[in-house]
């Protein structure tokens, strides 16, 4: 296996060339596999392999597939002659189709990835590493995300979910841990964003040292955490991976930043990423966990007439401040209790009316793959999260 050292040499060499604003060299290799199951066995397999390099430079991206001494020299605008062959990684091959979670009738398609990636600057390598991720997807759209292989306990299970609304109008919910966790990545993780909080796109920008949150929350983004899907050791700009703080006790105390925004916020970057690398890394999250340190024991069920336990789909609608979210499945309660399945709907809210609506939380912290993959203008990463139930008054049944 290709170490940092082995790319120590390549590291050197750009370094002694001094190559007038030169920020970075990014190299990437990626395995890609897929299956198609229809009436629980395999129609399609195909496995892609590919390889590319970014140079940022002077406030600028090229990129180019291959990692041949020619590519990288013509990204560096250098000849060939002065860069060392390098030895890097060797492809991990996909798992066996037989240790796959096949789902007897159900018609799935699996994919599965593995990456490795690396930075160069300013004569230093930082080598990435992520876990690999499988993900399943049912005909209807359906997925299931998690890091492979699983780690047991992982619930990659699919089911019709129901079609059912419930009456609109506004309605206290009850969110279960893998819907709270798509809660919170809308409202405040993509909110905290260094990005967004600089061209005065977030809702809580000018909020720092103030209570952000009616409950004494703690609100951390965790790269470290290696169970769950959006985990590396190094951002996507050679930044060593650390659990980043961004609440304590509900008061606003950090940023999501890359090293751009960690000027800005004093925090020195590590949380930039890339959705591959033709694209420019961005202040992204990786796995929001929220802690509720004074919560009660039980969720607090009987002060809610809706429970949701799955999200389609989730926005914080930037113009107007709107939080949407698509309920796939849930249920309407009546004094506590589950009453009759529903889904198929939209949950609507102001992003400070949900901030606000926050009341309880409560019940045993359940990490999850939700949301899964997070897209932002068309860039799409694996992220996860944790959280407790939560309870939120006053969204709107659409």
């Amino acid at each position: 296996m290709t170490t940092p050292a082995d790319l120590a040499p390549l590291a050197v060499a750009i370094h002694r060339l001094r190559l007038r604003d030169l920020v970075d060299l990014f190299v990437e290799r990626v395995a890609m596999a897929s299956w198609t199951i229809r009436g629980g066995r395999v129609t399609e397999h195909a496995v892609v392999l590919r390889e590319g390099a970014a140079v940022r430079r002077d406030g600028r991206l090229v990129s180019a597939d291959g990692l041949d001494r020619t590519v990288l020299a013509g990204l560096l605008d250098i000849p060939a002659r002065p860069l060392p062959a390098t030895p890097w990684p060797g492809f991990v091959p996909p798992p066996a189709v037989e240790t796959l979670p096949i789902h007897p009738g159900l018609d799935v398609t699996l994919r599965w990835w593995w990456t490795w990636a690396a930075v160069i600057r300013d004569g230093a390598v930082a080598e990435i590493r992520r876990p690999q991720l499988l993900d399943v997807e049912a005909a209807d759209g359906q997925r299931r995300l998690t890091v492979w292989p699983a780690a047991p306990g992982a619930d990659l299970t699919l089911s019709s979910a129901p079609h059912a609304a419930p009456r609109p109008g506004r309605v206290d919910v009850l969110l279960a841990p893998t819907a709270a966790t798509v809660f919170v990545h809308e409202l405040l993780g993509h909110p905290l964003e260094s990005d967004a909080l600089l061209a005065g796109g977030s809702p809580w920008a000018g909020s720092f040292g103030e209570t952000l949150l009616p409950l004494p929350l703690d609100l951390d983004d965790d790269p470290t955490r290696d169970d769950l899907p959006g985990a590396f050791t190094a951002d996507d700009e050679g930044v060593p991976a650390a659990p980043r703080p961004l609440l304590r006790g509900g008061e606003l105390v950090g940023a999501l930043t890359d090293r751009a925004g960690g000027a800005a916020f004093g925090s020195g970057g590590g949380n930039a990423r890339r959705a591959s690398c033709h694209l420019p890394p961005r202040p992204r999250m990786s796995n929001l966990i929220l802690g509720a340190p004074d919560g009660a024991s039980v969720p607090p069920r009987e002060e809610a007439r809706l429970e949701v336990l799955r999200f389609a789909a989730g926005t914080l609608e930037p113009r107007f401040g709107l939080l949407l979210l698509a309920v796939r499945e849930g249920w309407e309660l009546r004094r506590g209790e589950r009453h009759r399945p529903v889904g198929g709907f939209t949950l609507v809210a102001d992003a400070r009316a949900a901030r606000d609506g926050l009341v309880a939380a409560g019940g045993p912290a359940e990490a999850s793959a939700e949301p899964g993959w997070c897209g932002k203008d068309g860039d799409v990463v694996p992220t996860g999260g944790m959280s407790p139930w939560l309870l939120v008054r006053g969204m709107e049944i659409r």
